[in-house]
Protein backbone atom coordinates (compact mmCIF):
# COMPACT_ATOMS: atom_id res chain seq x y z
CA UNK A 1 0.00 0.00 0.00
CA UNK A 2 1.24 3.51 -0.38
CA UNK A 3 2.22 4.92 2.67
CA UNK A 4 2.89 8.35 2.06
CA UNK A 5 3.53 10.99 -0.86
CA UNK A 6 5.56 13.87 -1.37
CA UNK A 7 5.22 16.57 -3.90
CA UNK A 8 7.99 19.01 -4.68
CA UNK A 9 7.14 21.80 -7.28
CA UNK A 10 4.67 20.40 -9.65
CA UNK A 11 2.88 22.79 -11.16
CA UNK A 12 0.81 25.01 -8.58
CA UNK A 13 1.61 22.23 -5.84
CA UNK A 14 4.94 23.82 -3.73
CA UNK A 15 5.10 21.10 -1.12
CA UNK A 16 2.77 18.73 0.08
CA UNK A 17 2.59 15.39 1.50
CA UNK A 18 -0.19 12.77 2.37
CA UNK A 19 -0.08 10.21 4.34
CA UNK A 20 -2.44 7.58 3.22
CA UNK A 21 -5.05 5.08 4.60
CA UNK A 22 -5.14 1.18 4.40
CA UNK A 23 -8.89 1.22 2.51
CA UNK A 24 -10.83 3.64 0.79
CA UNK A 25 -9.10 6.70 0.66
CA UNK A 26 -11.09 9.49 -0.97
CA UNK A 27 -9.99 13.06 -2.32
CA UNK A 28 -12.33 15.76 -3.39
CA UNK A 29 -11.90 19.44 -4.11
CA UNK A 30 -13.06 22.50 -6.37
CA UNK A 31 -13.08 21.93 -10.25
CA UNK A 32 -9.35 23.24 -10.77
CA UNK A 33 -7.67 22.72 -7.12
CA UNK A 34 -4.85 20.64 -8.57
CA UNK A 35 -6.98 17.50 -8.08
CA UNK A 36 -5.30 15.79 -11.71
CA UNK A 37 -1.81 16.83 -10.08
CA UNK A 38 -2.48 14.19 -7.81
CA UNK A 39 -2.48 11.47 -10.49
CA UNK A 40 0.01 13.44 -12.73
CA UNK A 41 2.53 12.72 -10.01
CA UNK A 42 1.37 8.83 -9.23
CA UNK A 43 2.44 8.67 -12.82
CA UNK A 44 5.71 10.03 -12.37
CA UNK A 45 6.34 7.04 -9.84
CA UNK A 46 5.13 4.91 -12.68
CA UNK A 47 7.60 5.37 -14.33
CA UNK A 48 5.44 7.86 -17.17
CA UNK A 49 7.79 9.83 -19.11
CA UNK A 50 7.93 13.20 -17.27
CA UNK A 51 7.23 16.99 -19.13
CA UNK A 52 9.59 19.73 -18.31
CA UNK A 53 6.35 21.92 -17.99
CA UNK A 54 5.19 19.84 -15.32
CA UNK A 55 8.21 21.78 -13.00
CA UNK A 56 6.27 25.08 -10.74
CA UNK A 57 6.90 28.23 -12.63
CA UNK A 58 10.23 29.57 -11.09
CA UNK A 59 11.92 26.85 -9.91
CA UNK A 60 14.33 24.63 -11.63
CA UNK A 61 13.90 20.89 -10.24
CA UNK A 62 10.75 18.92 -9.11
CA UNK A 63 10.47 15.74 -6.76
CA UNK A 64 8.22 13.42 -6.09
CA UNK A 65 8.75 10.37 -3.61
CA UNK A 66 6.45 7.80 -2.49
CA UNK A 67 7.32 5.04 0.16
CA UNK A 68 5.24 2.12 0.37
CA UNK A 69 4.39 -0.76 2.79
CA UNK A 70 5.03 -4.15 1.13
CA UNK A 71 4.15 -8.04 2.04
CA UNK A 72 6.16 -10.40 1.98
CA UNK A 73 4.92 -11.69 -1.31
CA UNK A 74 5.22 -8.00 -2.57
CA UNK A 75 8.66 -7.59 -1.60
CA UNK A 76 9.82 -10.45 -3.18
CA UNK A 77 8.66 -10.57 -6.80
CA UNK A 78 10.01 -6.53 -6.47
CA UNK A 79 13.35 -7.83 -5.60
CA UNK A 80 13.74 -9.89 -8.31
CA UNK A 81 12.26 -7.31 -11.12
CA UNK A 82 14.39 -4.31 -10.02
CA UNK A 83 17.56 -6.65 -8.72
CA UNK A 84 17.85 -5.11 -5.46
CA UNK A 85 17.40 -6.31 -1.76
CA UNK A 86 13.84 -5.23 -0.21
CA UNK A 87 12.13 -5.94 2.77
CA UNK A 88 9.26 -4.65 4.03
CA UNK A 89 9.06 -0.83 2.92
CA UNK A 90 10.20 0.88 -0.70
CA UNK A 91 10.71 4.55 -1.02
CA UNK A 92 10.58 5.47 -5.00
CA UNK A 93 12.19 8.86 -5.52
CA UNK A 94 11.79 10.60 -9.57
CA UNK A 95 13.44 14.18 -9.75
CA UNK A 96 13.04 16.15 -12.96
CA UNK A 97 15.48 19.05 -13.83
CA UNK A 98 14.01 21.90 -16.39
CA UNK A 99 17.05 20.94 -18.45
CA UNK A 100 15.98 17.77 -19.44
CA UNK A 101 17.79 15.42 -16.52
CA UNK A 102 16.64 13.60 -13.68
CA UNK A 103 16.62 10.91 -11.44
CA UNK A 104 15.08 7.78 -10.05
CA UNK A 105 16.42 6.32 -7.02
CA UNK A 106 14.26 3.54 -5.13
CA UNK A 107 15.63 2.62 -1.25
CA UNK A 108 17.94 5.30 -1.96
CA UNK A 109 19.40 3.31 -5.33
CA UNK A 110 20.07 4.93 -8.87
CA UNK A 111 18.08 2.65 -10.95
CA UNK A 112 16.74 3.44 -14.75
CA UNK A 113 13.31 4.41 -16.15
CA UNK A 114 12.44 1.24 -17.11
CA UNK A 115 13.66 -0.57 -13.69
CA UNK A 116 11.33 2.16 -12.44
CA UNK A 117 8.14 1.53 -14.92
CA UNK A 118 8.25 -2.38 -13.94
CA UNK A 119 8.29 -1.73 -10.14
CA UNK A 120 5.32 0.98 -10.72
CA UNK A 121 3.16 -1.21 -12.94
CA UNK A 122 3.13 -3.85 -9.89
CA UNK A 123 2.65 -1.52 -7.08
CA UNK A 124 -0.13 0.61 -9.08
CA UNK A 125 -3.26 1.01 -11.24
CA UNK A 126 -4.77 4.34 -12.37
CA UNK A 127 -8.24 4.23 -13.93
CA UNK A 128 -9.35 7.59 -15.03
CA UNK A 129 -11.94 8.42 -17.57
CA UNK A 130 -10.33 7.46 -20.54
CA UNK A 131 -9.79 4.21 -19.30
CA UNK A 132 -13.29 3.54 -19.81
CA UNK A 133 -12.55 3.27 -23.37
CA UNK A 134 -10.36 -0.24 -22.90
CA UNK A 135 -13.48 -2.11 -22.32
CA UNK A 136 -14.57 -0.68 -25.77
CA UNK A 137 -11.30 -2.23 -27.28
CA UNK A 138 -12.29 -6.01 -28.22
CA UNK A 139 -8.24 -6.82 -27.61
CA UNK A 140 -8.62 -6.16 -23.97
CA UNK A 141 -11.20 -8.62 -23.17
CA UNK A 142 -9.42 -11.75 -23.39
CA UNK A 143 -6.92 -10.23 -20.95
CA UNK A 144 -9.67 -9.55 -18.79
CA UNK A 145 -11.55 -12.79 -19.09
CA UNK A 146 -7.87 -14.43 -18.12
CA UNK A 147 -7.20 -12.41 -15.11
CA UNK A 148 -10.14 -13.95 -13.94
CA UNK A 149 -9.08 -17.30 -14.43
CA UNK A 150 -6.12 -16.88 -12.76
CA UNK A 151 -3.88 -19.18 -11.99
CA UNK A 152 -5.65 -22.36 -14.06
CA UNK A 153 -5.55 -20.11 -17.40
CA UNK A 154 -2.21 -19.53 -16.73
CA UNK A 155 -1.05 -22.35 -16.84
CA UNK A 156 -3.00 -23.57 -19.40
CA UNK A 157 -1.53 -20.85 -21.59
CA UNK A 158 1.95 -21.77 -20.72
CA UNK A 159 1.31 -25.01 -21.55
CA UNK A 160 0.04 -24.02 -25.55
CA UNK A 161 2.17 -21.92 -25.60
CA UNK A 162 5.22 -24.19 -25.48
CA UNK A 163 3.73 -26.49 -28.20
CA UNK A 164 2.43 -23.45 -30.46
CA UNK A 165 6.18 -22.21 -30.33
CA UNK A 166 7.88 -25.90 -31.31
CA UNK A 167 5.39 -25.67 -33.90
CA UNK A 168 5.99 -22.82 -35.47
CA UNK A 169 9.76 -23.59 -35.00
CA UNK A 170 9.31 -26.54 -37.09
CA UNK A 171 7.05 -24.77 -39.65
CA UNK A 172 9.94 -22.44 -40.14
CA UNK A 173 12.63 -24.73 -40.55
CA UNK A 174 10.40 -26.68 -42.73
CA UNK A 175 9.48 -23.63 -45.26
CA UNK A 176 12.97 -23.05 -45.31
CA UNK A 177 14.02 -25.93 -46.75
CA UNK A 178 11.16 -25.74 -49.21
CA UNK A 179 12.19 -22.65 -49.93
CA UNK A 180 15.97 -23.18 -50.01
CA UNK A 181 15.54 -26.86 -52.21
CA UNK A 182 16.64 -24.78 -55.18
CA UNK A 183 19.85 -23.02 -54.03
CA UNK A 184 20.77 -26.27 -52.15
CA UNK A 185 21.38 -27.76 -55.64
CA UNK A 186 23.33 -25.34 -57.13
CA UNK A 187 25.39 -25.07 -53.96
CA UNK A 188 25.75 -28.82 -53.67
CA UNK A 189 27.11 -28.88 -57.37
CA UNK A 190 29.56 -26.01 -56.63
CA UNK A 191 30.79 -28.09 -53.52
CA UNK A 192 31.20 -30.86 -55.58
CA UNK A 193 33.36 -29.51 -58.06
CA UNK A 194 35.25 -27.75 -55.76
CA UNK A 195 35.93 -30.68 -53.19
CA UNK A 196 37.38 -32.61 -56.82
CA UNK A 197 39.11 -29.51 -57.49
CA UNK A 198 41.29 -29.61 -54.40
CA UNK A 199 41.21 -33.68 -54.30
CA UNK A 200 42.64 -33.63 -58.07
CA UNK A 201 45.40 -31.40 -57.19
CA UNK A 202 46.98 -33.93 -54.72
CA UNK A 203 48.88 -31.31 -52.67
CA UNK A 204 50.14 -31.90 -49.62
CA UNK A 205 51.14 -29.94 -46.31
CA UNK A 206 54.58 -28.75 -46.77
CA UNK A 207 54.64 -29.32 -50.70
CA UNK A 208 55.34 -25.38 -51.63
CA UNK A 209 57.87 -24.97 -49.21
CA UNK A 210 59.99 -27.68 -50.97
CA UNK A 211 59.10 -26.55 -54.23
CA UNK A 212 60.35 -23.09 -53.67
CA UNK A 213 63.77 -24.61 -51.92
CA UNK A 214 64.23 -26.98 -55.32
CA UNK A 215 63.04 -23.55 -57.32
CA UNK A 216 65.81 -21.83 -55.86
CA UNK A 217 68.24 -24.36 -56.75
CA UNK A 218 67.13 -24.91 -60.54
CA UNK A 219 67.08 -20.96 -61.06
CA UNK A 220 71.14 -21.18 -59.91
CA UNK A 221 71.81 -24.46 -61.55
CA UNK A 222 75.10 -22.63 -63.12
CA UNK A 223 76.69 -21.07 -60.22
CA UNK A 224 75.95 -24.25 -58.61
CA UNK A 225 77.20 -27.10 -61.12
CA UNK A 226 80.60 -24.54 -61.50
CA UNK A 227 81.21 -24.38 -57.62
CA UNK A 228 80.56 -28.27 -56.92
CA UNK A 229 82.55 -29.25 -59.87
CA UNK A 230 85.75 -26.91 -58.82
CA UNK A 231 85.67 -28.52 -55.18
CA UNK A 232 85.65 -31.77 -56.77
CA UNK A 233 88.49 -31.23 -58.87
CA UNK A 234 90.12 -29.47 -55.60
CA UNK A 235 89.66 -32.23 -53.35
CA UNK A 236 89.84 -34.94 -55.49
CA UNK A 237 92.02 -34.91 -59.03
CA UNK A 238 93.92 -31.74 -59.30
CA UNK A 239 94.04 -31.03 -62.76
CA UNK A 240 95.26 -27.83 -63.58
CA UNK A 241 95.89 -26.73 -59.82
CA UNK A 242 98.23 -29.55 -59.04
CA UNK A 243 98.10 -32.42 -56.74
CA UNK A 244 94.49 -32.80 -55.03
CA UNK A 245 93.43 -32.68 -51.49
CA UNK A 246 93.00 -36.45 -51.61
CA UNK A 247 96.34 -37.25 -52.52
CA UNK A 248 97.86 -34.71 -50.52
CA UNK A 249 96.71 -35.89 -47.73
CA UNK A 250 97.86 -39.77 -48.54
CA UNK A 251 100.85 -38.64 -49.23
CA UNK A 252 101.28 -37.11 -45.37
CA UNK A 253 99.43 -40.18 -44.31
CA UNK A 254 102.47 -42.58 -46.33
CA UNK A 255 104.80 -40.36 -45.00
CA UNK A 256 103.75 -40.93 -40.92
CA UNK A 257 103.16 -44.43 -41.30
CA UNK A 258 105.73 -45.93 -40.46
CA UNK A 259 106.82 -43.68 -37.22
CA UNK A 260 104.11 -45.09 -35.34
CA UNK A 261 105.81 -48.13 -34.42
CA UNK A 262 108.56 -45.57 -33.49
CA UNK A 263 106.21 -43.22 -31.17
CA UNK A 264 102.50 -44.17 -30.14
CA UNK A 265 101.87 -40.45 -30.02
CA UNK A 266 101.67 -40.51 -33.49
CA UNK A 267 98.59 -43.38 -33.88
CA UNK A 268 96.25 -40.44 -33.32
CA UNK A 269 97.06 -38.02 -35.77
CA UNK A 270 97.47 -41.01 -38.22
CA UNK A 271 94.14 -42.37 -37.17
CA UNK A 272 92.66 -38.88 -38.04
CA UNK A 273 94.43 -37.73 -41.19
CA UNK A 274 92.90 -41.55 -42.01
CA UNK A 275 89.28 -40.27 -41.63
CA UNK A 276 89.65 -37.10 -43.03
CA UNK A 277 90.47 -39.04 -46.44
CA UNK A 278 87.43 -41.05 -45.96
CA UNK A 279 85.24 -37.83 -45.15
CA UNK A 280 87.24 -36.22 -48.48
CA UNK A 281 86.67 -39.07 -50.74
CA UNK A 282 83.09 -39.09 -49.57
CA UNK A 283 82.13 -35.21 -49.99
CA UNK A 284 84.17 -35.51 -53.42
CA UNK A 285 81.66 -38.29 -54.79
CA UNK A 286 78.70 -36.24 -53.38
CA UNK A 287 79.74 -33.36 -54.69
CA UNK A 288 80.70 -34.53 -58.47
CA UNK A 289 77.17 -36.64 -58.27
CA UNK A 290 74.88 -33.12 -56.93
CA UNK A 291 76.89 -31.88 -60.07
CA UNK A 292 75.89 -34.34 -62.54
CA UNK A 293 72.05 -34.11 -61.55
CA UNK A 294 72.36 -29.91 -61.80
CA UNK A 295 73.03 -30.21 -64.96
CA UNK A 296 70.77 -32.68 -65.99
CA UNK A 297 67.60 -31.44 -64.60
CA UNK A 298 66.14 -29.97 -67.94
CA UNK A 299 62.79 -28.84 -67.96
CA UNK A 300 61.99 -29.76 -64.26
CA UNK A 301 62.66 -25.66 -63.66
CA UNK A 302 59.39 -25.16 -65.61
CA UNK A 303 57.58 -28.08 -63.93
CA UNK A 304 57.96 -26.79 -60.60
CA UNK A 305 56.78 -23.16 -61.75
CA UNK A 306 53.68 -24.73 -63.21
CA UNK A 307 52.96 -26.75 -60.05
CA UNK A 308 53.33 -23.40 -57.82
CA UNK A 309 51.26 -21.60 -59.99
CA UNK A 310 48.66 -24.18 -59.50
CA UNK A 311 48.78 -24.17 -55.73
CA UNK A 312 48.39 -20.53 -56.01
CA UNK A 313 45.66 -20.56 -57.33
CA UNK A 314 44.46 -22.81 -55.03
CA UNK A 315 45.36 -20.40 -52.53
CA UNK A 316 43.31 -17.51 -53.98
CA UNK A 317 40.33 -19.63 -53.65
CA UNK A 318 40.14 -21.70 -50.72
CA UNK A 319 43.01 -20.02 -48.27
CA UNK A 320 45.68 -18.58 -47.62
CA UNK A 321 48.26 -21.75 -46.84
CA UNK A 322 47.73 -25.63 -48.16
CA UNK A 323 46.54 -26.33 -44.38
CA UNK A 324 43.84 -24.02 -44.46
CA UNK A 325 42.60 -25.29 -48.33
CA UNK A 326 42.38 -28.75 -46.65
CA UNK A 327 40.88 -27.78 -43.82
CA UNK A 328 38.27 -25.62 -45.87
CA UNK A 329 38.10 -29.01 -47.89
CA UNK A 330 36.83 -31.19 -45.06
CA UNK A 331 34.80 -28.21 -44.13
CA UNK A 332 32.90 -28.38 -47.64
CA UNK A 333 32.38 -31.80 -47.46
CA UNK A 334 30.99 -31.38 -44.74
CA UNK A 335 28.32 -29.24 -45.61
CA UNK A 336 27.63 -32.01 -48.62
CA UNK A 337 26.70 -34.67 -46.37
CA UNK A 338 24.29 -31.76 -44.97
CA UNK A 339 22.75 -31.01 -47.70
CA UNK A 340 22.35 -34.83 -49.38
CA UNK A 341 20.66 -35.60 -45.83
CA UNK A 342 18.84 -32.38 -45.90
CA UNK A 343 15.80 -34.91 -47.76
CA UNK A 344 15.88 -37.00 -44.86
CA UNK A 345 16.11 -33.74 -42.35
CA UNK A 346 13.12 -32.33 -44.08
CA UNK A 347 11.05 -35.99 -43.30
CA UNK A 348 11.97 -36.11 -39.85
CA UNK A 349 10.36 -32.14 -39.93
CA UNK A 350 7.01 -33.16 -41.50
CA UNK A 351 6.95 -36.23 -39.11
CA UNK A 352 7.31 -33.75 -36.37
CA UNK A 353 4.89 -31.23 -37.40
CA UNK A 354 2.69 -34.21 -37.63
CA UNK A 355 2.84 -35.14 -33.88
CA UNK A 356 3.13 -31.37 -32.88
CA UNK A 357 -0.56 -30.38 -34.56
CA UNK A 358 -2.88 -32.69 -32.63
CA UNK A 359 -0.43 -31.98 -29.23
CA UNK A 360 -1.43 -27.84 -30.34
CA UNK A 361 -5.08 -28.82 -31.56
CA UNK A 362 -5.47 -29.89 -28.01
CA UNK A 363 -3.72 -27.66 -25.95
CA UNK A 364 -5.94 -24.84 -27.19
CA UNK A 365 -8.76 -26.48 -26.52
CA UNK A 366 -8.61 -27.22 -23.61
CA UNK A 367 -7.45 -23.78 -23.06
CA UNK A 368 -10.94 -22.87 -24.98
CA UNK A 369 -12.80 -25.26 -22.45
CA UNK A 370 -11.36 -23.45 -19.61
CA UNK A 371 -12.06 -19.70 -20.97
CA UNK A 372 -15.36 -20.61 -21.55
CA UNK A 373 -15.70 -22.03 -18.05
CA UNK A 374 -14.48 -18.64 -16.65
CA UNK A 375 -16.22 -16.68 -18.68
CA UNK A 376 -19.55 -18.85 -17.47
CA UNK A 377 -18.73 -17.78 -14.19
CA UNK A 378 -17.59 -13.71 -14.98
CA UNK A 379 -20.52 -13.14 -16.64
CA UNK A 380 -22.19 -14.14 -13.94
CA UNK A 381 -20.24 -12.22 -11.28
CA UNK A 382 -20.06 -8.81 -13.50
CA UNK A 383 -24.42 -8.97 -13.91
CA UNK A 384 -24.43 -9.53 -10.06
CA UNK A 385 -22.23 -6.79 -9.56
CA UNK A 386 -24.26 -4.53 -12.28
CA UNK A 387 -27.18 -5.16 -10.40
CA UNK A 388 -25.83 -3.75 -7.15
CA UNK A 389 -24.37 -0.94 -8.94
CA UNK A 390 -27.77 -0.10 -10.26
CA UNK A 391 -28.48 -1.69 -13.57
CA UNK A 392 -30.33 -4.63 -12.61
CA UNK A 393 -32.06 -5.84 -15.80
CA UNK A 394 -28.22 -5.81 -17.80
CA UNK A 395 -27.32 -9.34 -19.32
CA UNK A 396 -23.17 -9.66 -19.73
CA UNK A 397 -21.57 -12.58 -21.79
CA UNK A 398 -18.05 -13.48 -23.71
CA UNK A 399 -18.49 -13.76 -26.84
CA UNK A 400 -16.21 -17.09 -28.66
CA UNK A 401 -14.96 -17.14 -32.27
CA UNK A 402 -12.48 -19.12 -33.85
CA UNK A 403 -9.22 -16.73 -34.26
CA UNK A 404 -6.70 -19.08 -35.78
CA UNK A 405 -3.67 -20.09 -33.65
CA UNK A 406 -2.17 -17.20 -31.95
CA UNK A 407 0.26 -17.26 -29.33
CA UNK A 408 -2.36 -16.64 -26.67
CA UNK A 409 -4.60 -19.44 -27.97
CA UNK A 410 -7.04 -19.55 -30.87
CA UNK A 411 -9.59 -17.74 -29.16
CA UNK A 412 -11.38 -14.16 -30.16
CA UNK A 413 -13.04 -13.03 -27.37
CA UNK A 414 -15.20 -10.54 -27.50
CA UNK A 415 -17.52 -8.93 -24.00
CA UNK A 416 -21.33 -8.23 -25.44
CA UNK A 417 -23.84 -6.80 -23.57
CA UNK A 418 -27.83 -5.51 -23.21
CA UNK A 419 -28.89 -3.12 -21.18
CA UNK A 420 -32.56 -2.84 -21.85
CA UNK A 421 -34.88 -5.96 -21.63
CA UNK A 422 -36.11 -7.69 -24.88
CA UNK A 423 -32.89 -6.45 -27.12
CA UNK A 424 -30.39 -8.57 -28.52
CA UNK A 425 -26.95 -8.91 -27.38
CA UNK A 426 -24.49 -5.94 -28.93
CA UNK A 427 -20.44 -4.70 -28.09
CA UNK A 428 -20.18 -2.56 -25.71
CA UNK A 429 -18.92 0.37 -27.98
CA UNK A 430 -22.32 0.15 -29.75
CA UNK A 431 -24.95 0.62 -26.42
CA UNK A 432 -23.12 1.80 -23.35
CA UNK A 433 -23.24 5.21 -22.24
CA UNK A 434 -20.49 6.88 -20.61
CA UNK A 435 -22.58 6.14 -16.72
CA UNK A 436 -22.89 2.66 -18.01
CA UNK A 437 -19.20 2.13 -18.85
CA UNK A 438 -17.53 3.43 -15.67
CA UNK A 439 -20.20 0.76 -13.78
CA UNK A 440 -19.17 -1.66 -16.36
CA UNK A 441 -15.79 -1.19 -15.58
CA UNK A 442 -15.70 -1.19 -11.58
CA UNK A 443 -18.32 -3.78 -12.02
CA UNK A 444 -15.75 -5.81 -13.62
CA UNK A 445 -12.57 -4.58 -11.45
CA UNK A 446 -14.84 -5.68 -8.80
CA UNK A 447 -15.19 -8.69 -10.01
CA UNK A 448 -11.22 -9.18 -10.89
CA UNK A 449 -10.14 -7.61 -7.36
CA UNK A 450 -9.34 -10.64 -5.51
CA UNK A 451 -7.50 -11.87 -8.58
CA UNK A 452 -5.48 -8.35 -9.07
CA UNK A 453 -1.73 -8.54 -8.01
CA UNK A 454 -1.77 -4.89 -7.27
CA UNK A 455 -1.66 -3.31 -3.53
CA UNK A 456 -3.01 0.05 -5.33
CA UNK A 457 -5.95 0.86 -7.09
CA UNK A 458 -6.35 4.91 -8.42
CA UNK A 459 -9.55 5.58 -9.61
CA UNK A 460 -10.28 9.28 -10.93
CA UNK A 461 -13.75 10.19 -11.70
CA UNK A 462 -14.82 7.14 -12.62
CA UNK A 463 -18.24 7.99 -11.40
CA UNK A 464 -18.91 10.15 -14.09
CA UNK A 465 -22.55 10.66 -15.80
CA UNK A 466 -23.83 8.99 -12.78
CA UNK A 467 -26.03 10.00 -9.84
CA UNK A 468 -28.56 9.04 -6.74
CA UNK A 469 -28.61 5.33 -6.29
CA UNK A 470 -26.10 4.27 -8.77
CA UNK A 471 -23.61 7.22 -7.00
CA UNK A 472 -24.41 4.83 -3.93
CA UNK A 473 -23.96 1.89 -4.95
CA UNK A 474 -20.42 2.59 -6.72
CA UNK A 475 -19.80 4.06 -3.43
CA UNK A 476 -20.25 0.64 -1.89
CA UNK A 477 -18.81 -0.66 -5.04
CA UNK A 478 -14.90 0.67 -4.40
CA UNK A 479 -15.22 0.63 -0.39
CA UNK A 480 -15.95 -3.55 -1.19
CA UNK A 481 -12.57 -3.53 -3.24
CA UNK A 482 -10.72 -1.37 -0.94
CA UNK A 483 -10.84 -4.65 1.33
CA UNK A 484 -8.55 -6.37 -1.02
CA UNK A 485 -6.48 -3.48 -2.47
CA UNK A 486 -5.90 0.09 -1.31
CA UNK A 487 -7.99 2.29 -3.21
CA UNK A 488 -7.40 6.15 -3.80
CA UNK A 489 -10.63 7.45 -5.33
CA UNK A 490 -10.83 11.71 -6.38
CA UNK A 491 -14.63 12.37 -6.91
CA UNK A 492 -17.01 14.91 -7.00
CA UNK A 493 -19.97 12.93 -5.56
CA UNK A 494 -21.18 13.20 -2.48
CA UNK A 495 -22.12 9.47 -1.87
CA UNK A 496 -18.91 8.19 -2.70
CA UNK A 497 -16.92 10.57 -0.48
CA UNK A 498 -19.32 9.68 2.30
CA UNK A 499 -17.28 6.02 2.31
CA UNK A 500 -14.44 7.14 2.93
CA UNK A 501 -12.05 5.37 4.75
CA UNK A 502 -9.74 8.49 5.44
CA UNK A 503 -10.98 11.58 3.34
CA UNK A 504 -8.75 14.64 2.09
CA UNK A 505 -9.33 17.73 0.82
CA UNK A 506 -7.42 19.82 -2.15
CA UNK A 507 -7.66 23.19 -2.20
CA UNK A 508 -5.94 26.09 -4.07
CA UNK A 509 -4.83 29.42 -2.26
CA UNK A 510 -3.25 32.47 -3.46
CA UNK A 511 -0.35 33.69 -1.35
CA UNK A 512 2.06 36.65 -2.11
CA UNK A 513 0.09 36.62 -5.34
CA UNK A 514 1.30 32.98 -6.19
CA UNK A 515 -0.62 30.31 -6.50
CA UNK A 516 -1.01 27.35 -3.72
CA UNK A 517 -2.57 23.55 -3.54
CA UNK A 518 -2.67 22.15 -0.35
CA UNK A 519 -4.02 18.60 0.80
CA UNK A 520 -5.24 18.17 4.21
CA UNK A 521 -7.20 14.96 6.16
CA UNK A 522 -10.36 15.80 7.26
CA UNK A 523 -11.99 14.99 10.66
CA UNK A 524 -15.30 14.25 10.86
CA UNK A 525 -16.63 18.17 10.90
CA UNK A 526 -14.91 19.15 8.27
CA UNK A 527 -16.12 16.43 6.29
CA UNK A 528 -19.82 16.99 6.54
CA UNK A 529 -19.11 20.36 5.40
CA UNK A 530 -16.85 19.06 2.82
CA UNK A 531 -20.01 16.75 1.54
CA UNK A 532 -22.14 19.30 2.00
CA UNK A 533 -20.56 21.21 -0.69
CA UNK A 534 -20.41 18.81 -2.45
CA UNK A 535 -24.35 18.65 -2.54
CA UNK A 536 -24.82 21.89 -2.22
CA UNK A 537 -23.65 25.24 -4.84
CA UNK A 538 -22.33 28.47 -3.74
CA UNK A 539 -22.98 28.29 0.01
CA UNK A 540 -23.72 25.29 2.37
CA UNK A 541 -26.43 25.23 4.08
CA UNK A 542 -27.51 23.82 7.43
CA UNK A 543 -29.99 21.54 5.79
CA UNK A 544 -27.17 20.29 3.51
CA UNK A 545 -24.86 19.69 6.41
CA UNK A 546 -27.58 17.78 7.80
CA UNK A 547 -27.98 15.39 4.65
CA UNK A 548 -24.33 15.00 4.24
CA UNK A 549 -24.11 13.56 8.00
CA UNK A 550 -26.78 11.48 7.30
CA UNK A 551 -25.04 10.14 4.46
CA UNK A 552 -21.74 9.50 6.57
CA UNK A 553 -23.90 7.92 9.01
CA UNK A 554 -25.68 5.39 6.27
CA UNK A 555 -22.33 4.79 4.96
CA UNK A 556 -21.46 3.50 8.37
CA UNK A 557 -23.98 1.71 9.21
CA UNK A 558 -23.13 -0.14 5.68
CA UNK A 559 -19.78 -0.76 6.52
CA UNK A 560 -20.50 -1.74 10.39
CA UNK A 561 -22.35 -4.86 8.46
CA UNK A 562 -19.30 -5.91 6.63
CA UNK A 563 -20.36 -3.99 3.16
CA UNK A 564 -24.28 -5.55 3.00
CA UNK A 565 -27.00 -2.95 2.46
CA UNK A 566 -30.09 -3.32 5.54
Amino acid sequence: MLKALSIKNIAVIENVSIDFSEGFNILTGETGAGKSIIIDSLNLLKGERAQKNIIRNGETKARVDGMFDLTCEEASELSELVGLDIEDELLISREISSDGKGSVRINGVPVTLAMLKMAGERLITIHGQHDNTSLLSKKTHIRFLDSYGAQEIADAKEEYYKVYSEYNRVKKAIDDADTNEKDAAKRAELLKFQIEEIDMSGISVGEDEELEERKTVLENAYKIAAGTSKAYVSLYEGGDIGQSAYDALWTAIKAIEPLTRYDKSIEEAYSQLSDASDVISENARFLKSYCDDVESTGGELDDIESRLEDIQTLKMKYGSTIELILQKRDEMEEELDGINSSGERLEELYRALEALTPQRDCAAKKLTELRKKYADTLSAAVMESLSELCMPNVRFEASFKEAGFKSDGADDVEFLICTNAGEGMKPLAEIASGGELSRIMLAIKGVLAGCDNVSLLIFDEVDTGVSGLAAQRIGEKLWRTARYSQVVCITHLPQIAAMADAHYLIEKHTVNERTKTTVRLLDIDERIREIARTLGGASVTDAAETNAGELIRLADEFKSHGGESK
